[in-house]
C-alpha cells in the first residue's frame, strides 16, 4: 500500500515529461519575431467607413428660371410646355360641414379652373399676327378646345374646410393639335433624318435672344437681313411639331447649351432682331443663316431648337 502511494507521484512526473516531448514533436517551429525597425514608420490603416451610412448627399443645383407669362389664376410655362390655371369654390350655404358640401365645393372649384383655362387657352400666341381666340371662330378649333378643357389635368386639390382648391393643365402639344386644321400654313410630313450629324455638323440651334424683347408663340420665323425665311412651318416635320414645337425656351444658356434637344455640339447664335412691333419672328446675320443653311445635318425638321430669352 505505502508502495503504491510512494509510485504515484513518480507516475505523474513521468506522464507530464512524456506529454511535453509529445507536444515539442508535433507542434510547428514558431520563428521569433523581428522588432521593428524604428526607422520605418509603421503603416496606417484607413478607420474610415466604407460607406457611411449618415452621410449626406451632395445639394443638387437648382433648376434656372423657366420662361412662364402668369395673369391672376392661370400661366403658361413656355419651358415644360402647358397651360396651367386654378379653380376655387366655396361650400353651398345650408351644407357647411357635411360631406355633400365639400363635394359640392370640389366641383364649383373644377368648374372655375374650367373657366379660367379657357380664358387661358385664348390668351395663347399662335403667332405674330393670332391668338387662339382668333382660332376659335372655327368650329373644328372651338370643339377641341373645348374638349381639352373639359377633360383637364387635374394635378392638385386641398380642403381647408371652407373652400376647394383646384389646379389643372392643358400641355401646349395638345393645344397645336387643336389649332393645326385651321393654320393657313400647314407643315409638312417630312423625312427625319439620322440623329447623328455626319461630317462635324452642328446637332441643334440655339438662338441667344436675351437682348432683345421676344415674345413666346406657337408658331414663329426666323429670317436673315434680307427678309428670306431661315426657319418655320415650311421646314419642320408635322408630326415633330405637334410633339414637340418648333423649339423650347429657356433663360440660362450653359443649360440650354446641353439640354438633351440639342446636345451634343450645337449652332450657338446670337439674334441681330425681332420684328417688331410683334416682337415674335427673329432675324439672324446673313452669315449665320448660311451656317443654318449649309449644315450638313438638317436639324430643322426635327425641330431641334432652342431659344434663351430673359
Amino acid at each position: 500500500m505505502l508502495f503504491r502511494k510512494a509510485c504515484i507521484p513518480f507516475l505523474v512526473l513521468l506522464f507530464l515529461l512524456v506529454a511535453a516531448a509529445y507536444a515539442e514533436v508535433l507542434m510547428p517551429h514558431v520563428e521569433e519575431i523581428a522588432e521593428e525597425d524604428p526607422a520605418k514608420p509603421t503603416p496606417k490603416m484607413n478607420a474610415s467607413p466604407v460607406f457611411d451610412a449618415g452621410q449626406k448627399t451632395m445639394p443638387q443645383p437648382s433648376l434656372p428660371a423657366q420662361v412662364v407669362e402668369e395673369s391672376e389664376y392661370a400661366r403658361v410655362n413656355w419651358t415644360e410646355g402647358y397651360v396651367e390655371a386654378t379653380g376655387q369654390a366655396v361650400v353651398p350655404k345650408g351644407r357647411e360641414n357635411t360631406p355633400q358640401g365639400k363635394l359640392l365645393a370640389r366641383r364649383g372649384a373644377v368648374v372655375d379652373l374650367q373657366r379660367n383655362l379657357l380664358e387661358s387657352i385664348q390668351g395663347v400666341r399662335v403667332d405674330s399676327r393670332t391668338t387662339m381666340t382668333d382660332f376659335m371662330a372655327s368650329d373644328v378649333v372651338k370643339t377641341e378646345v373645348q374638349g381639352l378643357i373639359k377633360a383637364v389635368e387635374i394635378k392638385e386639390g386641398s380642403w381647408d374646410g371652407e373652400t376647394y382648391t383646384v389646379k389643372g393643365r392643358v400641355k401646349l402639344e395638345k393645344i397645336r393639335e387643336a389649332v393645326l386644321p385651321a393654320l393657313q400654313q400647314q407643315p409638312g410630313k417630312k423625312a427625319v433624318p439620322a440623329h447623328k450629324p455626319k461630317g462635324g455638323g452642328a446637332s441643334g440651334l440655339l438662338v441667344d435672344v436675351r437682348h432683345l424683347p421676344l415674345i413666346p408663340a406657337l408658331i414663329f420665323r426666323i429670317l436673315d437681313e434680307n427678309g428670306k425665311e431661315v426657319y418655320g412651318l415650311d421646314f419642320v416635320d408635322q408630326e415633330r411639331f405637334l410633339s414637340s414645337g418648333l423649339c423650347d425656351y429657356h433663360t440660362e444658356l450653359g443649360y440650354a447649351r446641353d439640354a438633351p434637344r440639342i446636345a451634343v455640339s450645337p449652332l450657338v447664335i446670337k439674334a441681330v432682331r425681332t420684328v417688331s412691333p410683334e416682337n415674335v419672328d427673329m432675324v439672324i446675320s446673313n452669315g449665320d443663316a448660311a451656317r443654318i443653311r449649309g449644315n450638313s445635318y438638317d436639324f430643322r425638321i426635327p425641330c431641334k431648337v432652342t431659344v434663351v430669352k430673359r
